[in-house]
Protein backbone atom coordinates (compact mmCIF):
# COMPACT_ATOMS: atom_id res chain seq x y z
CA UNK A 1 0.00 0.00 0.00
CA UNK A 2 1.31 3.49 -0.95
CA UNK A 3 1.40 5.63 2.13
CA UNK A 4 2.44 8.72 3.11
CA UNK A 5 5.80 7.88 4.55
CA UNK A 6 6.20 5.77 0.90
CA UNK A 7 5.58 9.35 -1.17
CA UNK A 8 7.51 11.85 1.41
CA UNK A 9 10.62 9.06 0.97
CA UNK A 10 10.07 9.20 -3.12
CA UNK A 11 9.74 12.93 -2.91
CA UNK A 12 13.05 14.29 -0.97
CA UNK A 13 15.39 13.93 -3.50
CA UNK A 14 13.35 15.94 -5.98
CA UNK A 15 12.71 18.44 -2.79
CA UNK A 16 16.30 18.45 -2.68
CA UNK A 17 16.54 18.94 -5.91
CA UNK A 18 13.99 22.03 -6.05
CA UNK A 19 15.93 23.29 -3.29
CA UNK A 20 19.22 23.46 -5.16
CA UNK A 21 17.87 25.62 -7.70
CA UNK A 22 16.03 27.91 -5.38
CA UNK A 23 18.98 28.70 -3.62
CA UNK A 24 20.40 29.29 -7.19
CA UNK A 25 18.17 31.71 -8.12
CA UNK A 26 18.83 32.90 -4.72
CA UNK A 27 22.66 33.87 -5.53
CA UNK A 28 21.78 34.39 -8.94
CA UNK A 29 24.65 33.27 -10.83
CA UNK A 30 25.44 35.39 -13.74
CA UNK A 31 25.71 34.23 -17.26
CA UNK A 32 26.52 37.42 -19.08
CA UNK A 33 27.86 40.67 -17.93
CA UNK A 34 28.65 43.95 -19.09
CA UNK A 35 32.25 46.15 -19.52
CA UNK A 36 30.90 49.63 -18.97
CA UNK A 37 34.51 52.27 -19.78
CA UNK A 38 34.41 55.19 -18.94
CA UNK A 39 36.73 58.06 -20.86
CA UNK A 40 38.22 61.11 -19.51
CA UNK A 41 36.07 63.53 -21.52
CA UNK A 42 33.17 62.03 -19.95
CA UNK A 43 32.33 59.13 -22.52
CA UNK A 44 31.26 56.11 -21.91
CA UNK A 45 30.70 52.91 -24.13
CA UNK A 46 29.22 49.42 -23.07
CA UNK A 47 30.99 46.19 -24.06
CA UNK A 48 29.57 42.77 -24.15
CA UNK A 49 31.43 40.24 -21.90
CA UNK A 50 30.83 36.72 -20.78
CA UNK A 51 32.05 35.93 -16.95
CA UNK A 52 34.31 32.34 -16.69
CA UNK A 53 33.17 29.46 -15.08
CA UNK A 54 36.12 29.89 -12.51
CA UNK A 55 37.30 31.80 -9.71
CA UNK A 56 34.96 34.48 -7.59
CA UNK A 57 32.08 36.16 -9.19
CA UNK A 58 31.59 39.56 -9.77
CA UNK A 59 29.97 42.26 -6.53
CA UNK A 60 26.70 42.37 -7.35
CA UNK A 61 27.25 46.43 -7.83
CA UNK A 62 30.05 45.73 -10.13
CA UNK A 63 33.65 46.13 -10.02
CA UNK A 64 35.01 49.50 -10.98
CA UNK A 65 38.85 49.79 -11.68
CA UNK A 66 41.83 50.55 -13.75
CA UNK A 67 42.38 48.66 -17.19
CA UNK A 68 46.16 47.95 -17.76
CA UNK A 69 47.41 45.85 -20.65
CA UNK A 70 49.44 42.70 -19.47
CA UNK A 71 52.92 42.26 -19.97
CA UNK A 72 53.63 40.06 -22.02
CA UNK A 73 50.08 39.77 -23.44
CA UNK A 74 49.38 36.53 -23.10
CA UNK A 75 50.20 36.06 -19.70
CA UNK A 76 50.84 32.92 -20.04
CA UNK A 77 54.42 33.79 -17.58
CA UNK A 78 54.22 35.54 -14.79
CA UNK A 79 53.13 39.36 -15.98
CA UNK A 80 54.32 42.92 -14.77
CA UNK A 81 52.17 44.15 -11.38
CA UNK A 82 50.05 47.46 -12.10
CA UNK A 83 52.03 50.75 -11.46
CA UNK A 84 52.24 52.13 -8.44
CA UNK A 85 50.39 55.57 -8.10
CA UNK A 86 52.42 58.37 -6.67
CA UNK A 87 50.53 60.10 -3.44
CA UNK A 88 49.96 55.97 -2.95
CA UNK A 89 46.59 55.94 -2.93
CA UNK A 90 44.70 52.38 -2.82
CA UNK A 91 43.29 51.72 -6.33
CA UNK A 92 42.05 48.72 -8.28
CA UNK A 93 43.72 47.64 -11.31
CA UNK A 94 42.16 45.10 -13.52
CA UNK A 95 44.31 43.32 -16.38
CA UNK A 96 43.69 42.83 -20.39
CA UNK A 97 45.14 39.37 -21.83
CA UNK A 98 45.34 38.49 -24.98
CA UNK A 99 43.53 34.77 -25.65
CA UNK A 100 45.76 31.58 -26.94
CA UNK A 101 49.11 30.12 -26.15
CA UNK A 102 48.00 28.61 -22.74
CA UNK A 103 44.96 28.18 -20.89
CA UNK A 104 42.75 30.48 -19.43
CA UNK A 105 43.17 29.26 -15.15
CA UNK A 106 47.03 30.57 -15.86
CA UNK A 107 46.65 33.22 -17.32
CA UNK A 108 43.83 34.58 -14.45
CA UNK A 109 46.36 33.03 -11.68
CA UNK A 110 49.36 35.06 -13.50
CA UNK A 111 47.62 37.84 -13.23
CA UNK A 112 45.96 37.15 -9.54
CA UNK A 113 49.85 36.74 -8.30
CA UNK A 114 50.88 40.18 -9.84
CA UNK A 115 48.39 41.87 -7.66
CA UNK A 116 45.24 42.54 -10.07
CA UNK A 117 41.65 42.24 -8.82
CA UNK A 118 40.37 40.81 -12.35
CA UNK A 119 41.34 40.01 -15.45
CA UNK A 120 39.68 40.74 -18.85
CA UNK A 121 40.71 37.87 -21.73
CA UNK A 122 39.83 39.26 -25.27
CA UNK A 123 39.53 36.95 -28.49
CA UNK A 124 41.85 37.02 -31.10
CA UNK A 125 40.61 37.57 -34.82
CA UNK A 126 36.81 36.94 -33.81
CA UNK A 127 34.33 38.72 -31.47
CA UNK A 128 32.72 35.46 -30.21
CA UNK A 129 32.25 35.10 -26.81
CA UNK A 130 33.39 31.89 -25.20
CA UNK A 131 32.77 30.61 -21.37
CA UNK A 132 36.09 30.16 -19.85
CA UNK A 133 36.76 27.41 -18.32
CA UNK A 134 39.65 25.12 -16.18
CA UNK A 135 40.06 20.88 -15.87
CA UNK A 136 43.05 21.82 -13.55
CA UNK A 137 42.11 21.47 -9.75
CA UNK A 138 45.35 22.79 -7.86
CA UNK A 139 44.97 25.93 -10.09
CA UNK A 140 41.91 26.47 -9.72
CA UNK A 141 41.77 25.91 -5.96
CA UNK A 142 44.08 29.45 -5.97
CA UNK A 143 41.85 31.54 -8.05
CA UNK A 144 40.19 34.47 -6.47
CA UNK A 145 39.78 36.77 -8.07
CA UNK A 146 36.62 37.31 -10.98
CA UNK A 147 37.21 37.42 -14.75
CA UNK A 148 34.99 37.83 -18.37
CA UNK A 149 36.07 37.31 -21.71
CA UNK A 150 35.53 39.93 -24.31
CA UNK A 151 35.82 40.02 -28.00
CA UNK A 152 38.69 41.60 -30.02
CA UNK A 153 36.82 44.79 -31.19
CA UNK A 154 35.88 45.70 -27.75
CA UNK A 155 38.90 44.76 -26.56
CA UNK A 156 40.95 47.62 -29.38
CA UNK A 157 37.93 49.94 -28.25
CA UNK A 158 38.68 49.59 -24.49
CA UNK A 159 42.76 49.73 -25.13
CA UNK A 160 42.70 52.71 -27.61
CA UNK A 161 40.00 55.19 -25.88
CA UNK A 162 39.50 53.91 -21.72
CA UNK A 163 43.14 52.73 -20.87
CA UNK A 164 44.56 53.57 -17.88
CA UNK A 165 47.18 55.80 -19.69
CA UNK A 166 44.10 57.48 -21.09
CA UNK A 167 42.79 58.39 -18.18
CA UNK A 168 39.71 56.16 -18.45
CA UNK A 169 38.25 53.50 -16.06
CA UNK A 170 36.03 50.61 -16.38
CA UNK A 171 33.53 49.18 -14.14
CA UNK A 172 32.27 45.23 -14.35
CA UNK A 173 29.04 44.60 -14.27
CA UNK A 174 27.40 41.29 -13.63
CA UNK A 175 24.13 40.40 -15.70
CA UNK A 176 21.71 38.57 -13.05
CA UNK A 177 19.12 37.62 -14.99
CA UNK A 178 18.57 34.18 -15.76
CA UNK A 179 18.16 32.40 -18.82
CA UNK A 180 14.71 30.59 -19.50
CA UNK A 181 16.35 27.12 -19.63
CA UNK A 182 17.41 27.97 -16.35
CA UNK A 183 13.94 27.88 -14.88
CA UNK A 184 12.28 25.66 -17.57
CA UNK A 185 14.39 22.81 -17.07
CA UNK A 186 14.01 21.47 -13.65
CA UNK A 187 10.68 22.82 -13.71
CA UNK A 188 9.74 20.24 -16.13
CA UNK A 189 11.69 17.19 -14.80
CA UNK A 190 9.75 18.02 -11.52
CA UNK A 191 6.36 18.34 -12.92
CA UNK A 192 7.24 15.29 -14.90
CA UNK A 193 8.36 13.55 -11.56
CA UNK A 194 5.52 14.42 -9.90
CA UNK A 195 3.11 13.27 -12.67
CA UNK A 196 5.03 10.07 -12.82
CA UNK A 197 4.52 9.44 -9.00
CA UNK A 198 0.60 10.55 -9.32
CA UNK A 199 0.15 7.99 -11.85
CA UNK A 200 1.72 5.26 -10.09
CA UNK A 201 -0.25 6.02 -6.97
CA UNK A 202 -3.84 6.17 -8.92
CA UNK A 203 -2.25 2.81 -10.58
CA UNK A 204 -1.69 1.13 -7.49
CA UNK A 205 -4.89 2.05 -5.61
CA UNK A 206 -6.97 1.19 -8.92
CA UNK A 207 -5.63 -2.54 -8.46
CA UNK A 208 -6.12 -2.44 -4.66
CA UNK A 209 -9.55 -1.69 -5.05
CA UNK A 210 -9.99 -4.31 -7.78
CA UNK A 211 -8.73 -6.50 -5.65
CA UNK A 212 -11.06 -5.73 -2.89
CA UNK A 213 -13.90 -6.26 -4.94
CA UNK A 214 -13.01 -9.45 -6.37
CA UNK A 215 -12.38 -10.67 -2.88
CA UNK A 216 -16.27 -9.20 -1.99
CA UNK A 217 -17.80 -11.05 -4.62
CA UNK A 218 -19.06 -14.36 -5.46
CA UNK A 219 -17.52 -16.70 -7.98
CA UNK A 220 -19.33 -18.57 -10.48
CA UNK A 221 -17.99 -21.85 -8.85
CA UNK A 222 -19.24 -20.72 -5.27
CA UNK A 223 -22.46 -19.52 -6.85
CA UNK A 224 -23.55 -22.97 -8.44
CA UNK A 225 -23.40 -24.61 -4.60
CA UNK A 226 -26.06 -22.55 -3.81
CA UNK A 227 -29.24 -24.55 -3.92
CA UNK A 228 -31.89 -23.43 -6.61
CA UNK A 229 -35.53 -24.32 -5.36
CA UNK A 230 -38.42 -24.18 -8.07
CA UNK A 231 -41.17 -22.54 -6.42
CA UNK A 232 -45.11 -24.28 -5.79
CA UNK A 233 -48.03 -22.85 -4.69
CA UNK A 234 -47.72 -23.69 -1.58
CA UNK A 235 -44.18 -23.07 -0.78
CA UNK A 236 -43.56 -20.81 2.69
CA UNK A 237 -41.82 -17.60 0.39
CA UNK A 238 -43.57 -14.53 -0.80
CA UNK A 239 -41.57 -11.93 -2.17
CA UNK A 240 -38.38 -11.47 -3.97
CA UNK A 241 -36.75 -8.47 -1.91
CA UNK A 242 -35.24 -7.51 -4.75
CA UNK A 243 -37.76 -6.64 -7.85
CA UNK A 244 -40.58 -6.90 -5.24
CA UNK A 245 -42.45 -9.41 -7.22
CA UNK A 246 -44.42 -12.45 -5.75
CA UNK A 247 -43.65 -15.73 -6.74
CA UNK A 248 -44.93 -17.75 -9.44
CA UNK A 249 -45.26 -21.25 -10.03
CA UNK A 250 -41.73 -22.37 -11.30
CA UNK A 251 -39.86 -19.79 -10.45
CA UNK A 252 -36.34 -20.63 -9.89
CA UNK A 253 -35.31 -19.22 -6.21
CA UNK A 254 -32.07 -18.70 -4.82
CA UNK A 255 -31.68 -20.04 -1.40
CA UNK A 256 -28.93 -18.24 0.84
CA UNK A 257 -27.59 -20.00 3.96
CA UNK A 258 -29.61 -17.46 5.78
CA UNK A 259 -32.49 -18.65 4.78
CA UNK A 260 -33.81 -15.93 2.34
CA UNK A 261 -34.61 -16.53 -0.73
CA UNK A 262 -34.62 -14.70 -4.24
CA UNK A 263 -35.30 -15.08 -8.19
CA UNK A 264 -31.98 -16.48 -9.21
CA UNK A 265 -31.91 -13.57 -12.35
CA UNK A 266 -31.92 -10.78 -9.31
CA UNK A 267 -29.72 -12.02 -6.65
CA UNK A 268 -27.28 -13.85 -8.62
CA UNK A 269 -26.18 -10.25 -10.55
CA UNK A 270 -25.84 -8.90 -6.65
CA UNK A 271 -23.46 -11.90 -5.66
CA UNK A 272 -21.19 -12.21 -8.71
CA UNK A 273 -20.80 -8.28 -9.17
CA UNK A 274 -21.67 -6.40 -6.14
CA UNK A 275 -21.06 -7.96 -3.04
CA UNK A 276 -21.43 -11.73 -1.32
CA UNK A 277 -23.76 -11.07 1.40
CA UNK A 278 -27.60 -11.20 1.56
CA UNK A 279 -29.19 -7.82 0.14
CA UNK A 280 -31.39 -8.08 3.75
CA UNK A 281 -29.82 -9.18 6.42
CA UNK A 282 -26.27 -9.00 4.75
CA UNK A 283 -25.16 -12.02 6.46
CA UNK A 284 -22.02 -13.55 4.35
CA UNK A 285 -22.75 -16.05 2.16
CA UNK A 286 -20.57 -19.09 2.43
CA UNK A 287 -21.79 -22.24 0.35
CA UNK A 288 -18.96 -24.14 2.12
CA UNK A 289 -16.19 -24.93 4.20
CA UNK A 290 -13.86 -25.12 1.46
CA UNK A 291 -13.36 -21.68 0.46
CA UNK A 292 -10.35 -21.20 3.30
CA UNK A 293 -8.72 -18.46 1.55
CA UNK A 294 -11.88 -16.63 0.84
CA UNK A 295 -13.69 -17.05 3.54
CA UNK A 296 -11.08 -16.02 5.97
CA UNK A 297 -10.39 -12.69 4.07
CA UNK A 298 -14.02 -11.73 4.14
CA UNK A 299 -14.48 -12.68 7.51
CA UNK A 300 -11.35 -10.29 8.31
CA UNK A 301 -13.52 -7.64 6.05
CA UNK A 302 -16.99 -7.79 7.98
CA UNK A 303 -15.34 -7.41 11.41
CA UNK A 304 -13.88 -4.45 9.96
CA UNK A 305 -15.63 -1.12 10.67
CA UNK A 306 -16.88 1.03 7.87
CA UNK A 307 -19.19 3.99 6.30
CA UNK A 308 -21.07 1.09 5.09
CA UNK A 309 -21.77 -0.73 8.43
CA UNK A 310 -25.05 -1.02 9.73
CA UNK A 311 -25.38 0.23 12.98
CA UNK A 312 -27.94 -2.64 14.06
CA UNK A 313 -26.37 -6.44 12.75
CA UNK A 314 -28.55 -8.89 12.09
CA UNK A 315 -27.92 -11.84 13.75
CA UNK A 316 -26.38 -14.95 11.80
CA UNK A 317 -29.26 -17.21 13.11
CA UNK A 318 -32.33 -14.79 12.76
CA UNK A 319 -34.33 -14.93 10.27
CA UNK A 320 -37.83 -13.71 9.34
CA UNK A 321 -40.81 -14.59 6.79
CA UNK A 322 -40.99 -10.95 5.02
CA UNK A 323 -38.98 -11.37 1.60
CA UNK A 324 -38.85 -14.68 0.82
CA UNK A 325 -37.69 -16.16 4.18
CA UNK A 326 -38.51 -19.44 5.16
CA UNK A 327 -41.15 -20.02 7.87
CA UNK A 328 -39.02 -21.80 10.30
CA UNK A 329 -42.34 -21.28 12.83
CA UNK A 330 -44.00 -24.92 12.15
CA UNK A 331 -40.99 -26.65 13.00
CA UNK A 332 -40.33 -24.66 15.53
CA UNK A 333 -44.06 -25.11 16.73
CA UNK A 334 -43.69 -28.95 16.40
CA UNK A 335 -40.31 -28.79 18.52
CA UNK A 336 -42.20 -26.86 21.18
CA UNK A 337 -45.21 -29.34 20.92
CA UNK A 338 -43.67 -32.11 21.12
CA UNK A 339 -41.25 -30.95 24.05
CA UNK A 340 -44.81 -29.60 25.87
CA UNK A 341 -46.01 -33.15 25.58
CA UNK A 342 -42.86 -34.81 26.90
CA UNK A 343 -43.08 -32.35 29.70
CA UNK A 344 -46.50 -33.62 29.74
CA UNK A 345 -45.92 -37.08 30.26
CA UNK A 346 -42.99 -36.25 32.64
CA UNK A 347 -45.64 -34.63 34.70
CA UNK A 348 -48.01 -37.52 34.42
CA UNK A 349 -45.55 -40.16 35.69
CA UNK A 350 -44.52 -37.79 38.42
CA UNK A 351 -48.01 -37.65 39.54
CA UNK A 352 -48.47 -41.57 38.98
CA UNK A 353 -45.37 -41.90 41.25
CA UNK A 354 -46.60 -39.38 43.38
CA UNK A 355 -49.77 -41.34 44.40
CA UNK A 356 -48.33 -44.31 44.32
CA UNK A 357 -46.44 -43.10 47.44
CA UNK A 358 -49.25 -41.63 48.98
CA UNK A 359 -51.14 -45.08 48.59
CA UNK A 360 -48.50 -46.92 50.24
CA UNK A 361 -47.81 -44.39 52.97
CA UNK A 362 -51.67 -44.65 53.55
CA UNK A 363 -51.73 -48.48 53.94
CA UNK A 364 -48.45 -48.49 56.60
CA UNK A 365 -50.08 -45.77 58.49
CA UNK A 366 -53.71 -48.17 58.55
CA UNK A 367 -51.66 -51.10 59.49
CA UNK A 368 -50.53 -49.29 62.47
CA UNK A 369 -53.68 -48.15 63.92
CA UNK A 370 -55.01 -51.88 63.62
CA UNK A 371 -52.51 -53.08 65.65
CA UNK A 372 -52.69 -50.59 68.40
CA UNK A 373 -55.84 -51.33 68.60
CA UNK A 374 -55.29 -54.96 68.61
CA UNK A 375 -52.46 -54.69 71.71
CA UNK A 376 -55.09 -52.70 73.50
CA UNK A 377 -57.87 -54.93 73.01
CA UNK A 378 -55.56 -57.99 74.69
CA UNK A 379 -54.31 -55.55 77.62
CA UNK A 380 -58.46 -55.31 78.55
CA UNK A 381 -59.25 -58.82 78.67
Amino acid sequence: MVTFKMCFALMKPFCNLLAFYALGVLHLVPVQADVTAYASDNVSRTFDDLPARFGYRLPGDGLKGYLVTAKPDNACQPISPPPVLRDNASSVFIVLIKRLECNFDLKVLNAQKAGYKAAVVYNVDSDDLISMGSNDVDILKQIDIPSVFIGESSARSLKEDFAWEKGGYIVLVPDLTLPLEYYLIPFLIIVGICLVLIVIFMITKFVQDRHRARRNRLRKDQLKKLPIHKFKKGDEYDVCAVCLDEYEEGDKLRILPCSHAYHCKCVDPWLTKTKKTCPVCKQKVVPSQGDSESDSDSSQEDNEVSENTPLLRPMASASTQSFGAISESRSQQNVMESSGEDEDDDEDDDSDSSDEEHNTESVVVQLQHNMERDSRERNTV
